[in-house]
Protein backbone atom coordinates (compact mmCIF):
# COMPACT_ATOMS: atom_id res chain seq x y z
CA UNK A 1 0.00 0.00 0.00
CA UNK A 2 1.33 3.42 -0.97
CA UNK A 3 1.99 5.73 1.99
CA UNK A 4 0.46 9.21 2.25
CA UNK A 5 2.85 11.85 3.55
CA UNK A 6 1.76 15.28 4.75
CA UNK A 7 4.78 17.46 4.01
CA UNK A 8 4.29 21.09 4.99
CA UNK A 9 6.08 24.19 6.26
CA UNK A 10 4.70 25.91 9.32
CA UNK A 11 5.53 28.80 11.60
CA UNK A 12 6.81 28.10 15.10
CA UNK A 13 3.35 28.97 16.42
CA UNK A 14 1.66 26.45 14.12
CA UNK A 15 0.41 28.30 11.04
CA UNK A 16 0.88 27.22 7.43
CA UNK A 17 -0.09 30.61 5.99
CA UNK A 18 -1.21 34.05 7.01
CA UNK A 19 -4.95 34.81 7.19
CA UNK A 20 -4.80 36.05 3.58
CA UNK A 21 -3.25 32.67 2.64
CA UNK A 22 0.15 34.27 1.85
CA UNK A 23 3.27 32.27 2.63
CA UNK A 24 6.11 34.62 1.64
CA UNK A 25 7.66 34.10 5.09
CA UNK A 26 8.76 30.56 4.12
CA UNK A 27 12.46 30.65 3.16
CA UNK A 28 13.43 29.22 -0.22
CA UNK A 29 17.18 29.84 -0.16
CA UNK A 30 17.88 26.31 1.08
CA UNK A 31 16.46 23.02 -0.16
CA UNK A 32 15.72 21.60 3.33
CA UNK A 33 15.61 18.10 1.76
CA UNK A 34 12.76 18.83 -0.65
CA UNK A 35 14.55 17.64 -3.80
CA UNK A 36 15.05 14.19 -2.32
CA UNK A 37 11.45 14.14 -1.09
CA UNK A 38 10.07 15.11 -4.52
CA UNK A 39 12.00 12.22 -6.09
CA UNK A 40 10.12 9.81 -3.83
CA UNK A 41 6.58 10.95 -4.67
CA UNK A 42 4.57 10.68 -7.87
CA UNK A 43 1.15 11.91 -6.73
CA UNK A 44 0.03 15.16 -5.07
CA UNK A 45 -3.20 15.64 -3.13
CA UNK A 46 -4.21 19.30 -3.16
CA UNK A 47 -7.09 21.17 -1.58
CA UNK A 48 -9.00 23.57 -3.81
CA UNK A 49 -7.88 26.71 -1.94
CA UNK A 50 -4.25 25.62 -2.16
CA UNK A 51 -4.74 24.94 -5.85
CA UNK A 52 -6.23 28.42 -6.35
CA UNK A 53 -3.07 29.90 -4.81
CA UNK A 54 -0.94 27.75 -7.11
CA UNK A 55 -2.85 29.08 -10.13
CA UNK A 56 -2.38 32.66 -8.86
CA UNK A 57 1.41 32.26 -8.82
CA UNK A 58 1.45 30.58 -12.23
CA UNK A 59 2.02 26.99 -11.12
CA UNK A 60 -1.31 25.17 -11.52
CA UNK A 61 0.29 21.73 -11.11
CA UNK A 62 3.29 20.06 -9.54
CA UNK A 63 5.30 18.92 -12.56
CA UNK A 64 6.21 15.27 -12.94
CA UNK A 65 3.41 13.93 -10.77
CA UNK A 66 -0.29 13.20 -10.88
CA UNK A 67 -2.19 16.15 -9.37
CA UNK A 68 -5.48 15.45 -7.58
CA UNK A 69 -7.43 18.54 -6.53
CA UNK A 70 -10.27 18.07 -4.03
CA UNK A 71 -13.30 20.35 -4.28
CA UNK A 72 -16.95 20.49 -3.28
CA UNK A 73 -17.75 22.16 -6.60
CA UNK A 74 -19.52 19.55 -8.76
CA UNK A 75 -18.38 21.34 -11.95
CA UNK A 76 -14.73 22.34 -11.49
CA UNK A 77 -12.88 24.14 -14.29
CA UNK A 78 -11.10 22.00 -16.84
CA UNK A 79 -7.35 22.29 -16.46
CA UNK A 80 -4.68 20.23 -18.13
CA UNK A 81 -2.89 17.91 -15.73
CA UNK A 82 -5.54 18.08 -12.99
CA UNK A 83 -7.63 15.16 -11.77
CA UNK A 84 -10.58 16.75 -9.98
CA UNK A 85 -12.08 14.87 -7.04
CA UNK A 86 -15.62 16.06 -6.40
CA UNK A 87 -16.99 12.97 -4.68
CA UNK A 88 -15.87 11.14 -1.53
CA UNK A 89 -12.28 12.31 -0.82
CA UNK A 90 -11.56 9.49 1.63
CA UNK A 91 -12.69 6.74 -0.75
CA UNK A 92 -10.67 8.32 -3.58
CA UNK A 93 -7.46 8.29 -1.53
CA UNK A 94 -8.09 4.72 -0.37
CA UNK A 95 -8.26 3.76 -4.06
CA UNK A 96 -5.08 5.69 -4.89
CA UNK A 97 -3.21 3.96 -2.07
CA UNK A 98 -4.03 0.59 -3.63
CA UNK A 99 -2.69 1.54 -7.08
CA UNK A 100 0.89 0.92 -8.13
CA UNK A 101 3.24 3.86 -7.73
CA UNK A 102 5.45 5.80 -5.36
CA UNK A 103 4.61 7.73 -2.22
CA UNK A 104 1.64 10.11 -2.19
CA UNK A 105 2.21 13.71 -1.09
CA UNK A 106 -0.55 15.46 0.80
CA UNK A 107 0.45 18.96 -0.30
CA UNK A 108 -2.26 20.94 1.53
CA UNK A 109 -4.25 22.54 2.87
CA UNK A 110 -5.09 22.07 6.49
CA UNK A 111 -8.77 21.15 6.08
CA UNK A 112 -7.89 18.41 3.60
CA UNK A 113 -5.13 17.21 5.95
CA UNK A 114 -7.62 17.12 8.83
CA UNK A 115 -9.97 14.94 6.76
CA UNK A 116 -7.25 12.45 5.89
CA UNK A 117 -5.69 12.35 9.39
CA UNK A 118 -9.11 11.67 10.93
CA UNK A 119 -9.75 8.91 8.39
CA UNK A 120 -6.44 7.24 9.28
CA UNK A 121 -5.01 7.76 5.78
CA UNK A 122 -1.85 9.71 6.65
CA UNK A 123 1.24 7.64 7.38
CA UNK A 124 3.86 10.35 7.90
CA UNK A 125 4.03 14.01 8.85
CA UNK A 126 7.04 15.95 7.56
CA UNK A 127 7.25 19.48 8.89
CA UNK A 128 9.66 22.28 8.18
CA UNK A 129 9.28 24.55 11.20
CA UNK A 130 10.20 28.11 10.22
CA UNK A 131 11.55 30.40 12.96
CA UNK A 132 8.80 33.00 12.85
CA UNK A 133 5.77 33.72 15.02
CA UNK A 134 2.85 34.78 12.84
CA UNK A 135 0.38 35.28 15.68
CA UNK A 136 -2.57 34.30 13.52
CA UNK A 137 -3.29 32.62 10.22
CA UNK A 138 -4.29 29.28 8.75
CA UNK A 139 -3.60 26.64 11.43
CA UNK A 140 -1.50 23.58 10.69
CA UNK A 141 -4.29 21.48 12.16
CA UNK A 142 -7.82 22.79 12.49
CA UNK A 143 -9.43 21.11 15.49
CA UNK A 144 -8.84 17.40 14.95
CA UNK A 145 -11.53 15.32 16.62
CA UNK A 146 -9.27 12.63 18.08
CA UNK A 147 -5.79 12.10 19.42
CA UNK A 148 -3.20 10.90 16.92
CA UNK A 149 -0.03 9.51 18.47
CA UNK A 150 3.15 10.17 16.49
CA UNK A 151 6.68 8.74 16.63
CA UNK A 152 9.62 11.01 15.84
CA UNK A 153 11.66 9.44 13.03
CA UNK A 154 14.15 12.21 12.25
CA UNK A 155 15.00 15.80 13.07
CA UNK A 156 17.47 18.14 11.44
CA UNK A 157 18.29 21.80 12.05
CA UNK A 158 19.47 24.02 9.21
CA UNK A 159 21.67 27.11 9.32
CA UNK A 160 18.74 29.40 8.49
CA UNK A 161 16.92 28.28 11.64
CA UNK A 162 14.47 25.92 9.93
CA UNK A 163 14.00 22.63 11.77
CA UNK A 164 12.80 19.63 9.78
CA UNK A 165 10.81 17.05 11.72
CA UNK A 166 9.66 13.67 10.39
CA UNK A 167 7.00 11.80 12.32
CA UNK A 168 5.35 8.45 11.68
CA UNK A 169 1.67 8.22 12.54
CA UNK A 170 1.16 5.36 14.94
CA UNK A 171 -1.70 3.15 13.78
Amino acid sequence: MRPVIYSVACSLDGYIAREDHSYDWIPHEQDHGLAEFFESVDTALIGRRTHDLMVEVGQPTFPGMANYVFTHNPNPPRRKGIHWVTEDAVASVKELREQAGNKIWLAGGSELAKTFFEAGLVDELRMAVVPILLGKGIPLFPKISRELPLRLMEEKAFGDGVVRLFYQVRK
